[in-house]
């Protein structure tokens, strides 16, 4: 029996240039900047196939909540909301 879902992977670890603010815990710093891919998977475990583009998140500290983020060449340019 083959049993799929999904999952969202992440990758990759940047500390972000400017101090952010978390509107979960509170914490003021930097957040690390991490990519992301949805992929379908296998016992949801293995990631076979990829169903979305490459999205860009800030990660808390403190509490780990992600957050989507807007990222150019230069670095983080704009926090969007929680994930």
């Amino acid at each position: 029996m083959l049993i799929i879902g999904t999952r969202l992977f992440f990758w990759g670890s940047q500390l972000t240039s400017q101090a952010m603010h978390c509107g979960k815990c509170g914490y003021a710093g930097p957040f690390t900047l991490k990519k992301g891919m949805r992929f379908v998977t296998v016992f949801f475990v293995i990631p076979v196939l990829p169903i979305s583009g490459v999205m860009h998140v800030a990660e808390c500290q403190q509490c780990k909540t992600r957050y989507q983020a807007k990222v150019n060449q230069s670095g983080l340019q704009q926090n969007q909301g929680a994930r």
